[in-house]
């Protein structure tokens, strides 16, 4: 066969359209994901920057070839899937906006988005075969059009991405920026020691369970007390990390970056700490604390760059991220990931032979286990730890083993967890110095799925033995360092109760921040709804917004006869006290909420004067059904039956005897309630029974 020769022409058509998709993808995709969220990355622009080039050359490259080798119409075929392919890969990237929620390993319902499954393959479709029927109807006019549209769209990608690079402050990527590390992370005091553990979104409800399920385990918590009724301050570790660490309560009234650097500032409690002697580790998140505070206060801040474990390991997953921005949705969930994964990537430093601060429980305990707990002898140990406790993706068997693909629960992690900490108090006793020891087991939040507002708690004081103690004393974690500072003999503030100045009778009332992740403003927290959360654990709205726009207030639990609840225009959570998971999405407008637990109430001030109201609920799924509905208003049974499918509409009458002073409450019950993890189905531990997509009240006519 006689060689083809490509004329100056010809080359450019198959190039354009190759680097054309090469750059979309392995170029535009990581650095654009990585620009326009600098501040979740540890790594600089230079471990990501010069990978991206480099395999977007070599794909480029490789793309060219194949189509320099390829023969008359082949060729042009060729040319066409290029183009169709990287068009596809633009819009998808740029334009198509799926919410997927937040990749922090919580598993996505794929089955909830059938219709975006549908469309989204219908556009990839389309992008691929335009190209195609182009060639075919305007074939004088074709040529020209692949190189315009291959050449104006990366210019404006080319443009795009030096805007971004010309407008992002990459101060905080220089080589001596301060950050956290494990150094002294398994050292502790023959004098004193305060041992905090913060292991992420362990609910209270979790170790309710796990003590039913194995009472053994309490065992290994030897003079320690479990307040089971203790709130957080908000649903997620960005908020509620900070808070804890420094005592100050974000609300949006400035950047979040600019709330570190001034709670860091405004906080005593280093300076108390240090002012005794404490050598003082904080073992977290670097952006949650200000590099001053950290290189002022911590003996684990380090100013060497973290080192990237591997560069092609950085790169793929940098190109994973990408790919579930740019991928088609049926190919999402074969490249969905955790996005914690960066953190595996960090490599020892070249110097002082420190790893950056390893979250996994697994390398905590493993570290644990194998080089055991050290004493420092000169100094009192201030410790605060935060692993990865019972946040998902699940991944761990309750003895501390990796499990198989999808046999990890929240049970058994959270089982792990504590044996875990368990390994840790009996190194303590080995060493002696159990009795000089005040230890602190919490978490950040509860799971967020619901309100997520009661972590558990469990403390330890110095020279306590004995059985687990449980009490209901409703206290937060705002009494934390007032009640370690106590037990130091350090002086507190005023207006700051330590857990033993509060009272089981007492009628406190703490704070919480609810929030939804969402990306109105990256510089600032979602929009966070303030809740009081009374002394029998309930929470109830206040009427108060903190937004970036400033504080918005409404009328709690305030109904518009006829309105949705079901919306996205509010969490539908503003009328539900307790029994209902967040809102989900198939990012096309369609809206539905599970059911949570066995029962829920719904509170609504709907005004007086009314003549009853009608009840209209409307179902998306029912759960291993039939699932049995209950529906009360005091003692009077509005609706009780069984509802076998979700076609069926439950309608129920509301006599205006059941309105108290323009308030209505509804209890709802769900017998039959259960989770997908009793009936072995998959990893998620929710009772479960009702998804609604609506729910309604209209007035009856007079």
């Amino acid at each position: 066969m006689e060689k083809q020769e490509i004329s100056k022409r010809g080359f450019w058509e198959i190039l354009l359209p190759a680097l054309f998709l090469s750059f979309t993808f392995f170029i535009f995709g990581p650095l654009e994901l990585y620009i326009s969220n600098i501040a979740e990355f540890w790594f600089s622009l230079g471990d990501v920057l010069w990978p991206s080039v480099l395999a977007g050359f070599l794909v480029c490259m490789l793309l060219f070839l194949v189509g320099i080798f390829l023969r008359g119409n082949w060729r042009e075929y060729y040319i066409c899937l290029l183009i169709g392919v990287g068009v596809a890969l633009y819009i998808q990237g740029n334009f198509v906006k799926t919410d997927y929620g937040v990749l922090d390993g919580r598993a996505i319902q794929w089955e909830n988005y059938t219709s975006t499954a549908i469309w989204n393959t219908l556009l990839w479709i389309a992008c691929i075969v335009l190209p195609f029927v182009g060639r075919t109807l305007f074939k004088k006019q074709y040529k020209t059009g692949v190189t315009l549209v291959s050449g104006c769209v990366l210019l404006v990608q080319m443009i795009t991405l030096g805007t971004l690079f010309l407008t992002t402050d990459f101060s905080k990527q220089k080589e001596g920026e301060v950050h956290l590390s494990a150094k002294n992370l398994y050292t502790v005091s023959q004098q004193k020691n305060v041992i905090i553990f913060i292991l992420d979104a362990f609910d209270q409800r979790f170790l309710d369970q796990i003590l039913i399920e194995s009472p053994e385990i309490a065992d290994l918590f030897d003079g320690f007390t479990s307040y089971s009724n203790t709130s957080c301050m908000f649903p997620g570790t960005q908020g509620s990390m900070p808070y804890i660490m420094t005592g100050q309560v974000y609300k949006n009234e400035q950047p979040y970056d600019a709330y570190i650097e001034e709670a860091c500032k405004n906080t005593d409690y280093y300076h108390k700490l240090r002012d005794e002697g404490f050598d003082i580790g904080l073992y977290t998140t670097d952006r949650f604390l200000s590099s001053e505070m950290k290189e002022t206060f911590l003996t684990n801040a380090e100013k060497e760059k973290i080192p990237v474990k591997s560069p092609v390991s950085l790169e793929k997953a940098m190109l994973r991220l990408a790919a579930f921005r740019y991928f088609p949705h049926i190919i999402k969930p074969y490249v969905w990931f955790y996005s914690g994964v960066f953190d595996e990537l960090k490599a020892e430093q070249a110097e002082s032979k420190v790893v950056a601060f390893p979250a996994g429980n697994t390398i905590f305990y493993q570290s644990l286990k194998e080089d055991g707990l050290k004493l420092l002898p000169d100094q009192n140990v201030y410790r605060l730890i935060h692993l990865v406790g019972a946040h998902p993706p699940v991944y761990m068997n309750s003895d501390i083993t990796i499990a198989e693909k999808g046999k990890a629960t929240y049970i058994t992690q959270g089982k792990a967890c504590l044996k875990i900490m368990g390994e840790y108090l009996n190194q303590l006793k080995e060493l002696g110095i159990y009795d000089q020891s005040m230890v602190v087991i919490t978490a950040d939040h509860g799971e967020s799925s619901t309100l997520g507002a009661f972590p558990i708690f469990m403390i330890k004081e110095f020279e306590q033995h004995g059985n687990l103690k449980f009490s209901e004393t409703p206290i937060s974690h705002s009494n934390l360092m007032p009640t370690i500072f106590n037990a130091l003999g350090i002086e507190t503030r005023k207006n700051e109760n330590t857990i033993y100045q509060v009272n089981e009778a007492d009628d406190i009332e703490r704070e919480y921040y609810w929030f939804q992740w969402n990306t109105v403003d990256k510089n600032y927290m979602p929009d966070l709804l303030e809740y009081q959360v009374t002394k029998e654990g309930q929470l109830y709205l206040t009427g108060n917004q903190y937004t970036y726009q400033g504080v918005k207030t409404f009328a709690p639990y305030a109904y518009e006869i006829g309105s949705e609840i079901i919306s996205m225009d509010f969490d539908p959570r503003r009328y539900f006290l307790d029994g209902l998971a967040s809102i989900e999405s198939n990012g096309q407008g369609v809206y539905w909420v599970w059911t949570w637990g066995k029962s829920g109430r719904i509170l609504l001030n709907v005004g007086d004067g009314l003549e009853g109201l009608t009840g209209n609920f409307v179902f998306s799924g029912i759960y291993a059904p039939p699932q049995k509905l209950i529906i009360r208003s005091g003692d009077r049974v509005l609706y009780d039956g069984e509802i076998f499918s979700p076609e069926e509409i439950v309608s129920f009458n509301i006599p205006s005897e059941c309105i108290k002073n323009g308030w209505l409450t509804l209890n709802l019950e769900y017998p039959n309630a259960i989770s997908p993890e009793s009936r072995g189905e998959s990893a998620d531990y929710r009772d479960l029974a009702f998804s609604f997509s609506s729910i309604r009240f209209y007035e009856n006519a007079g």
